[in-house]
């Protein structure tokens, strides 16, 4: 969609928003954006390619750093303007390697000094965004000067002298405004594999009744309405906001984030088992924390190919997926999709074309057609009505 379709203005009680120029219809594409900056995860590193976010088990190393990967020389080409400066800092200070935060600001402080335009600040730039410096307690305002400092010492090798750069790039004030205006990038299954800042998308509000989604194609962020949206309408997307953490679980969770490994996604299986038999008849499926080890316990089913356990763990989450996602909402599309292609690789063809319906039914909208996960969803979904007209 053309960005004339959306315009910037001041939201009472919430400052900058976004609203429509004219209707919308649930799920209309209302904006695509790229990143002013964005960097891989480093629990994603050399699984991951750098410059388009997409799993690769055969990427190939930059020559300098040794440390960034790539798709290709296509991609390694296209990247080399924003990892050009940073690969001199990442060789300087290896084998150390720095915090996401820390490599992300490094990237802003690059582009700010070439003073490239983005196409992400059509209606909103970087020097615009808001930080939430007033709202900040003192310990929370140390840790960003440390994160500072951090990345002082990380430029060292490309930037001597902070004192010698421009007003408008101030250490401190960079992470002010990523803290509150970044965005996690996840891939088609909904997982975090970056971070990335695009200043125009900022310009949303949450709310709890969200007229739009974000979901990621690559490093690209896709905007999509999920219902009808007036003239003049506040566009408003839901921020997945987390409670606070039940201790046991939630340390569990981040132990076994990242696996690479058989024996470590056997090592995760098992703590999930433990946890989940150990608070069995104490916490509802439904419970959040125990949602998260149900999926965890998923995960690591479906690495392990245990595909039966991963469809006993998956069909629990359905219900608590309806509930806390309900409508059209990306995560439940995805969780659909996955659990109706493990029913198919159990034979259990009338069930999991009933599952994938559900899933296109809400993908169709959180995603659009030509969004790759709903391509490959077409495909399964085509493959059961196939093997149902057979039967």
């Amino acid at each position: 969609m053309e960005p004339a379709a959306l315009e910037r203005f001041h939201s009472p009680g919430k400052g900058n928003g976004l609203r429509s120029r004219r209707s919308m219809r649930p799920g209309e594409l209302l904006y695509r954006d790229v990143p002013f900056a964005y960097v891989l995860s480093k629990q994603q590193l050399g699984s991951v390619c750098e410059r388009c976010l997409r799993r690769n088990e055969n990427l190939h190393r930059c020559s300098q750093c040794k440390v960034a990967k790539y798709c290709g020389r296509t991609c390694q080409k296209e990247a080399w303007l924003d990892h050009k400066q940073e690969c001199k800092c990442l060789k300087s200070i290896e084998p150390n390697f720095p915090p996401d935060s820390v490599r992300l600001a490094g990237r802003i402080v690059f582009k700010l000094l070439r003073q490239s335009v983005c196409p992400s600040e059509k209606l909103y730039c970087f020097s615009d965004l808001q930080s939430n410096t007033e709202q900040l307690s003192e310990e929370m305002k140390d840790g960003l000067r440390h994160l500072a400092q951090t990345l002082q010492l990380y430029l060292k090798t490309e930037i001597q002298d902070e004192s010698q750069l421009p007003p408008a790039i101030d250490f401190f004030q960079i992470f002010t405004k990523v803290t509150c205006n970044s965005f996690t990038i996840s891939n088609g299954e909904m997982q975090d594999v970056g971070v990335g800042l695009y200043p125009s998308m900022s310009l949303l509000n949450h709310s709890c009744d969200p007229n739009c989604v974000i979901v990621f194609e690559g490093y690209q962020l896709l905007l999509h309405s999920v219902r009808e949206i007036q003239i003049g309408e506040e566009d408003a997307e839901k921020l997945a906001g987390e409670e606070h953490a039940w201790k046991e679980v939630k340390d569990a969770v981040n132990e076994v984030r990242y696996p690479k490994s058989k024996e470590e996604w056997k090592h995760v299986l098992a703590r999930c088992q433990n946890l989940l038999r150990s608070h069995k008849g104490h916490l509802p499926d439904t419970n959040i924390y125990q949602l998260k080890m149900l999926d965890c316990a998923m995960d690591a089913c479906i690495n392990l190919e245990s595909w039966e356990e991963a469809l006993y763990y998956g069909s629990r989450t359905l219900e608590p997926y309806r509930l806390y996602y309900p409508g059209f909402h990306p995560l439940r599309a995805v969780q659909l999709m996955r659990v109706g292609k493990l029913q198919y690789s159990q034979g259990m063809v009338p069930q999991a074309l009933e599952t994938l319906k559900q899933a296109y039914n809400i993908m169709k909208v959180t995603h659009g057609t030509d969004h790759s996960l709903m391509k490959a969803l077409m495909e399964i979904k085509e493959e059961c009505e196939a093997m149902m007209r057979i039967q």
